[in-house]
Parts: structure tokens; C-alpha cells; sequence
């Protein structure tokens, strides 16, 4: 069989290892192989990692590279590290597919206040599109994946894709301030400051938990947070907060850590 386009599938903290183990499970071997041999026209990889994993990813392979599917929208571009991620992929040269451009739905409508920032700007502007203009602002983005539950949104995409309107510098700030604005409920305003960590006697990782915590937090669950911490060990995870309360003598926002852990471990 003969495919236009194949893939390293979601890359990330569970299997960045066995990826990159090419002398024990080949995968590399055997994709670059079928590649060459014509079966693949073009190989690129989709990744739902954090940086350190798609760090490790590109610097093992990002040669041979020839697209990365993320996910990315206006929320995704500060909450997942998305910027970062784009920047990293720019200077490999590895062009973007997004994933995800509605972040679930959850940016095809929004509460009023936010909606009527947008129409103030663009009065012509279905909200959803903003989604799409964002990440046509973009210039490494070359392919967005829309999922579409019925006709009324494919026609809607297809009169948004007619023509590119990419954002301006205000419309990108007033966006950005929006996700902000969305963020901020339900999540825990932790800086990564890490002053934490050294405080820890147990040696957790506290800011990227909490970061893991704000993903579970904010999506409702899903599988990002539960697949990260599976390929921590057992105690570097939520449940080994000792309840010591060290941390937070030294957290500049007064977060509750402990509280957040033990909120974690039994949302798990």
C-alpha cells in the first residue's frame, strides 16, 4: 500500500523512549525505509509532548522531518506552550498542521463580553473564524484540521477559507488578552518560578504538575494530563505530595500546593 502521507503518531512522555530506541523496536529504520523505497511520499510526525519531549523528538530526527501536526489555537499559543513549540519548529524549517484549531469547540462560542470585543473589530466575523484567522497569522502554519459535526459548519469553514484575513497587531492583543481572561478560571496562576522545587523534599516537579493540573482543570479531563504523569515514576507524581506544606512558605503567589496535588491525585 501506498500512502501520500505517514507519521510518527503522537508523540509524547509515554513513548518519546521507544521512539528514538530505533535498535530495539526500528521504527525509524522501517519508516525512512518505506520512504525511500516510494510506499511514503512525505513523513512527519503529530505530538501532544511538552518542549523537553519534542526538544528530544527533533533532535534525533527533525532531519528527516518533513511536517509536525500540533495542537495549537489562541488558547494553546501560552497554555500548552504552543508559541514555543512553533518557534522550535521554525528554526528546523518543519512546517506546521494544526490540530485542535477550536480547542475542542470550546472557541466557536464565548461569553459575551469576549464576543462582543471581537465584533467591535470585525462586525462581519463569525466567532469560530477568529480561530482560523489567528492561525492564519501564523506563516509556518500550512494545513488546519477542522473537525465538523454537520453541513451549516462546513459551509461556514469554506466561506472563512475563501480568503485569508490574517490578524493585526491589535486584533492578535485583544485575542490573546480574551484566552487569558478564559484561563484564568479554574486554573492555578502558578509562574514556574520552580522556588518551589527546591523546597520539596519529596523532589516533585511541582510546576510542571501544576501546569498538568491546569490542562485537566480546564479541559474537564482528557487524556494529555493522565499520559504525562504515566510515564512519570510513581513518586514524582500528585500522590507523593507529602502534605509537608514546605513549598509554600516560598511561593511568591501563595499558591495552596498541597491542596492543588491532593485536588489532582483525586481528580485522577
Amino acid at each position: 500500500m501506498k500512502t501520500e502521507e505517514d507519521l510518527f503518531h503522537n508523540v509524547c512522555e509515554m513513548n518519546v523512549d521507544a521512539y528514538l530506541d530505533d535498535e530495539r523496536y526500528g521504527i525509524y529504520t522501517y519508516l525512512t525505509e518505506q520512504k525511500k523505497n516510494g510506499r511514503i511520499r512525505h513523513l512527519g510526525f503529530s505530538c501532544h509532548g511538552a518542549m523537553p519531549v519534542l526538544k528530544r523528538f527533533l533532535d534525533a530526527y527533525g532531519k528527516d522531518m518533513e511536517f509536525c501536526q500540533l495542537q495549537l489555537n489562541y488558547l494553546d499559543w501560552t497554555f500548552q506552550g504552543g508559541r514555543e513549540k512553533v518557534a522550535l519548529l521554525d528554526e528546523k524549517h518543519i512546517p506546521v498542521w494544526v490540530m485542535e484549531p477550536l480547542r475542542g469547540g470550546k472557541l466557536a462560542r464565548l461569553a459575551p463580553e469576549h464576543e462582543r470585543l471581537l465584533k467591535a473589530l470585525r462586525p462581519d466575523e463569525e466567532i469560530p473564524a477568529w480561530a482560523f484567522r489567528f492561525l492564519q497569522s501564523i506563516k509556518s502554519v500550512k494545513m488546519i484540521l477542522s473537525g465538523m459535526s454537520d453541513m451549516e459548519q462546513l459551509e461556514k469553514n469554506l466561506r472563512t477559507f475563501a480568503d485569508e484575513r490574517p490578524l493585526n497587531g491589535r486584533e492578535t492583543e485583544t485575542l490573546l488578552g480574551i484566552a487569558d481572561q478564559m484561563l484564568s478560571a479554574g486554573t492555578v496562576p502558578c509562574t514556574a518560578c520552580h522556588y518551589c522545587v527546591s523546597h520539596c523534599p519529596q523532589g516533585l516537579d511541582i510546576p510542571r504538575l501544576i501546569a498538568l493540573y491546569n490542562e485537566h482543570a480546564y479541559t474537564g479531563g482528557g487524556f494529555i494530563a493522565p499520559m504525562a504523569l504515566g510515564a512519570l515514576p510513581e513518586d514524582k507524581r500528585p500522590q507523593a505530595c507529602l502534605q509537608c506544606r514546605s513549598c509554600e512558605q516560598v511561593c511568591p503567589q501563595q499558591i495552596k500546593i498541597s491542596e492543588v496535588l491532593a485536588d489532582f491525585s483525586a481528580k485522577l
